[in-house]
């Protein structure tokens, strides 16, 4: 399997940790500082260590880098290593606009400057690998069944742009917004009142099939909801969504005229009282020097 030494400015660290991540997916072994030296450990000799180790000295190239005396340390170690073993050891990685170093003029590099999933395939080609997708929030999906990727993150991002976008449609049409709590968690109810008529479409993510489904079961808070009353399947996207949410408030405007009086919006991730009593509760318990049993807050 083959070993790769990451060699960067504390600068790009949180470049390089991306970098890390997504090559330790493909298989790759790799060496990164954060990970590699703990507290006590004499950094001189874990650095010779790992460069000694690990097939590959990967540098990331950045202004900051070719001005920082540990990278010149480590590059002048792996250069070393490379006459003595004369295989290519340094493989540069371009991440940041800078003057190359003449003795890294030749060298194939990794091109990081514009676009993050070109530059790692270029890099996972040099170790033969050639299947190297990145997780994206447009792509997070496909990874929900490897246990190390961190696609939980990507899906909570694309619910809070579901959830702006759907709000910011709501208050063009007057309509409120209520998002589900830990009751149902990545849910979101729209609704609508006139004189004539009231209309509710409520929307979640599944935590099954990772698709949106939703519902027209009257309601104002989606925490009243059972799993099973998302019944109607509407796509994988923000845009799906945001689509059939403004067609059914479009919709029902053009019938039933805008609806009465104020919109309230109800979006915090804290849905009910209790909830929100919780939380407040812990966030001073957390700020309390006190830490027994017998004071009553």
């Amino acid at each position: 399997m083959p070993s790769i030494f990451l060699s960067h400015t504390s600068l790009d660290k949180p470049f390089v940790e991306k970098l890390a991540r997504d090559l330790k997916r493909i298989g790759i072994n790799v060496w990164f500082d954060k990970w590699e030296i703990k507290i006590g450990d004499s950094i001189t000799w874990k650095i010779e260590e790992g460069i000694r180790e690990n097939e590959f000295l990967g540098i990331v190239l950045s202004p900051e880098a070719l001005s920082s005396e540990w990278v010149k340390s480590e590059i002048g170690a792996a250069w070393v290593k490379q006459i003595n073993t004369k295989k290519i050891i340094v493989l540069p990685i371009f991440y940041r606009e800078c003057n190359i170093p003449y003795f890294l003029a030749d060298r194939r590099f990794a091109d990081f400057r514009t676009d993050y999933n070109s530059g790692f395939r270029e890099l996972a080609s040099i170790f033969g690998i050639e299947e190297t997708e990145t997780i994206t929030q447009d792509n997070w999906r496909r990874f929900t069944k490897y246990k190390k990727a961190n696609w939980k993150q990507f899906k909570i991002k694309e619910f809070e742009e579901l959830v702006t976008v759907l709000v910011d449609r709501a208050v063009e049409f007057n309509w409120s917004t209520w998002v589900g709590g830990t009751t149902n968690p990545f849910s979101i109810t729209l609704t609508a009142s006139t004189k004539q008529s009231n209309k509710s479409l409520s929307i979640k993510l599944s935590g099954e099939t990772n698709s949106y489904l939703c519902t027209f079961k009257d309601t104002w808070n989606p925490n009243h909801l059972k799993a099973g009353d998302f019944d109607i399947y509407i796509g994988n996207t923000v845009d799906a969504c945001e689509e059939y949410a403004w067609r059914v408030m479009s919709d029902f405007n053009k019938q039933f005229g805008v609806p009465e009086g104020k919109a309230q919006h109800m979006t915090e991730r804290f849905s009910r009282g209790d909830e929100i009593i919780e939380a407040t509760t812990e966030m001073l318990n957390n700020s309390n020097w006190y830490k027994g049993k017998n004071l009553i807050r």
